[in-house]
C-alpha cells in the first residue's frame, strides 16, 4: 500500500511538470506591433477603445528614448491615491489609477511573463499592479498580475505594489 501511495504521489508531481507556460509576449509580438494603441509624445499611449491615455511606464519612472528609466514606485494603495493627488496638483494634470476593466484590457491573449504588450509598455514589471476599484472584502483592493493578466480583488491594501496611470481624453 505504501508503495502504491508513493507511486501515486510521484506520478502526480511528474505530470504537473508537463504544464506548458505561455510564451513571453516579447517573443510573440513583432517589434512595432502596438495593437490598438497610438503612440503619442512624452511616453503616452492613446487607447481610443477606452478614451484614455496611458503613461507607458510605472509611476516613479521616466520615459526616455523608448525606455522606462528609474525605479518604479511601490506603494500601499492609500499612499498611491495621495501620491497621484499630489502629482496632479503640482503638474496641473488629471492622472488617475486605471479601473480593473481598463487594466485587464492590457492583457495580450496567448502570451505571458508579462502578458502585456512590451512595445507599448517597455520594462513593465511582472507584479500585481493596483486598480482603482474597491474590493468587496475589507482590507483588500483590486489589481492585475502582469505575468498572466489575472485580476483579483483580494490584494492586501497594506502591501506595496506598483501603479500605472491613465487620464481621460476627449471629454
Amino acid at each position: 500500500m505504501k508503495g502504491f501511495l508513493l507511486l501515486l504521489l510521484v506520478t502526480s508531481v511528474v505530470s504537473g511538470c508537463g504544464r506548458k507556460l505561455p510564451p513571453d509576449c516579447g517573443v510573440v509580438l513583432e517589434s512595432g506591433d502596438y495593437d490598438r494603441f497610438e503612440m503619442m509624445e512624452r511616453g503616452i499611449a492613446r487607447d481610443s477603445d477606452f478614451g484614455i491615455d496611458w503613461f507607458r511606464c510605472s509611476v516613479g519612472q521616466r520615459y526616455i528614448n523608448n525606455r522606462c528609466l528609474g525605479e518604479p514606485l511601490f506603494v500601499r494603495w492609500e499612499l498611491g491615491i495621495s501620491t497621484l493627488e499630489e502629482m496632479n496638483e503640482k503638474a496641473a494634470e488629471q492622472w488617475r489609477m486605471p479601473s480593473l476593466k481598463e487594466l485587464s484590457s492590457l492583457r495580450v491573449e496567448g502570451c505571458g511573463n508579462p502578458s502585456v504588450n512590451l512595445n507599448v509598455f517597455p520594462n513593465i514589471l511582472v507584479e500585481n499592479y493596483w486598480a482603482s476599484d474597491e474590493s468587496p472584502h475589507t482590507g483588500f483592493r483590486c489589481g492585475m498580475y502582469t505575468y498572466s493578466g489575472a485580476t483579483s480583488c483580494r490584494l492586501f491594501d497594506n502591501l506595496e505594489r506598483p501603479m500605472l496611470i491613465v487620464r481621460d481624453f476627449g471629454k
